[in-house]
């Protein structure tokens, strides 16, 4: 098999075990959270700042932060949240979403195996323990969440592994590298396969792993970030179809913001991508930050105008009469 076909398919398997794992952790966080994600949106958002630490800290507890802007859309339709508040949220969601992606940059993909290991122990525990049902059912899920991290750090592995040749090939590195000269190839191809799999973590997971490998430069990385928080939006589309005004409003809410953001940053792009130069050496942890500072700057830059863009909103989009 060609060295092309092999690294195609490797890649392929890889990103497919990284989702297997992001879906078993979401699975045993949920569980294990029950509906307190629900819950925590539904009783504490009251003002714009707590609904940002709501939006984080629903993002971490499941992982996903296309599902915690579902569950927002869920509030609004039964008219328990406001659509104002949803804006705060959605902030806070970009944030939380950071998490993955800075946790595989700190380079713990190895104990993957034993990670997991761990996870099936505990899981195997929960049938020969002497366990109440709430107890089991408690520690089912914690074993779920361990064993999701290690089959997500063996999927993130075996992707790395297996874009080095990558950077080997004359012709796919000048590829990457043009990348330079057109970013916003880079921003396209970011959304194009974020919306394609559904994940920002994985694509962003995916972009890490080619830079960690030398394939991709610093500035093509940069503009795919950006990329990846524009195709995130698609899960957010799809969910608001055949919805109510007020839940369309809260999609329309994810694209403008994360699109405004993207734009935005696209026109700062050589300087901002400086920045990450200066502030780390290592490449995994330049991706981290750029997904990260992208995400905490644009979200602080339009915090304080969320009831206009509540406001305006809802001046585009009124209710039906």
């Amino acid at each position: 098999m060609p060295w092309y076909l092999h690294t195609f398919f490797t890649i392929a398997m890889g990103l497919a075990i990284f989702l297997l794992g992001l879906f078993t952790l979401r699975n045993g966080l949920t569980s294990l959270a029950s509906k307190k994600a629900e819950e925590w949106i539904q009783q504490f958002v009251s003002t714009p700042l707590r609904g940002v630490i709501v939006g984080i800290a629903a993002t971490l507890l499941t992982q996903s932060s296309a599902a915690v802007t579902i569950i927002s859309m869920g509030l609004v339709s039964a008219g328990v949240l406001e659509f104002s508040d949803t804006i705060a949220i959605i902030l806070g969601t970009n944030v939380g979403s950071t998490f993955t992606v800075g946790l595989l940059s700190l380079k713990v993909e190895r104990i993957g195996p034993y990670v997991l290991a761990i996870g099936i122990i505990l899981l195997i525990g929960t049938f020969f323990l002497s366990l109440t049902h709430k107890s089991a059912r408690r520690l089912r899920s914690i074993s779920l969440s361990i064993a999701g991290f290690g089959v997500l750090f063996i999927g993130f592995h075996l992707m790395t592994a297996a874009v080095e040749p990558i950077a080997k090939s004359p012709f796919i590195s000048r590829l990457l590298v043009e990348s330079r000269n057109q970013p916003w190839l880079g921003l396209l191809a970011g959304t194009i396969v974020t919306a394609l799999i559904g994940s920002s973590s994985a694509s962003t997971a995916l972009t890490l792993g080619l830079t960690q490998s030398g394939a991709l430069p610093l500035l093509g990385a940069v503009a795919i970030v950006f990329g990846n928080n524009i195709g995130t939006c698609m899960t957010a589309i799809l969910a608001s179809i055949g919805g109510s005004r007020a839940v369309k409003r809260v999609a329309a809410t994810h694209v403008l913001l994360n699109v405004t953001g993207a734009m935005a940053f696209m026109i700062f792009i050589a300087p901002f991508t400086d920045l990450i130069l200066h502030l780390s050496s290592d490449p995994g942890r330049q991706v981290f930050l750029a997904h990260f500072l992208f995400n905490a700057i644009s979200s602080w830059m339009a915090y304080p105008f969320t009831r206009q863009i509540a406001s305006g909103l809802t001046r585009l989009m009124p209710d039906k009469i």
